[in-house]
């Protein structure tokens, strides 16, 4: 008579990770994929999830402060239309006018752009400020302190602003290799 054995516990032929769904053979530590411990203890596995957790908590604050950058595109726009508007009506200034209108609309198109490349936008919005002042600085020397504070408010938060999306930008890389990327960010 022949003997059948069957071992208790059958080594699998794959191991399937169970962050991103990737199969590995069995005798693999570590995803291929994302990194996750899939031959790990539950302490590495839970410290992997705690870290993924903080990074996309760490890329929802980054987020909120590109949005107060964006937020400052639309206050700019706002700023120079109504500016154009004040030099209309006070001077009759129809170049003024139209020039703010046209720096205007660049701003808000610069604001939408920002929803797809916050980084681009913020830097292109903060560098066509930075040229107006020193151009508006030329033509009257008196305009590098008028609204001076204002103007560093305004320069803070641009420059706030690229920085949380370069801090924005390196998270969602972080993310995106372990496969953990926020739904709203795909």
């Amino acid at each position: 008579m022949e003997e059948l054995t069957t071992p208790l516990n059958p080594i699998p032929d794959v191991i399937t990770c169970e962050n991103c769904n990737t199969n590995h053979p069995p005798d693999k530590k570590f995803c291929s994929e994302c990194s996750f411990p899939i031959q790990g203890t539950e302490d590495e596995k839970t410290s992997f999830r705690l870290t993924v957790g903080s990074r996309k908590r760490l890329l929802k604050d980054a987020e909120e402060k590109v949005k107060g950058a964006r937020t400052m595109i639309y206050v700019a726009a706002g700023l120079f239309f109504i500016s154009g508007l004040i030099l209309f009506v006070a001077n009759d200034d129809v170049e003024s006018f139209v020039m703010n209108l046209v720096i205007s609309l660049i701003y808000l198109i610069l604001a939408s752009w920002s929803n797809r490349n916050p980084f681009g936008a913020i830097v292109t919005a903060f560098a066509i400020y930075i040229t107006i002042q020193v151009l508006a600085a030329f033509v009257d020397p008196t305009n590098i302190v008028r609204g001076i504070i204002l103007k560093f408010i305004i320069i803070a938060a641009f420059v706030k602003g690229i920085r949380s999306a370069i801090e924005a930008r390196s998270i969602m890389g972080e993310l995106e290799k372990v496969r953990a990327v926020p739904d709203g960010n795909r």
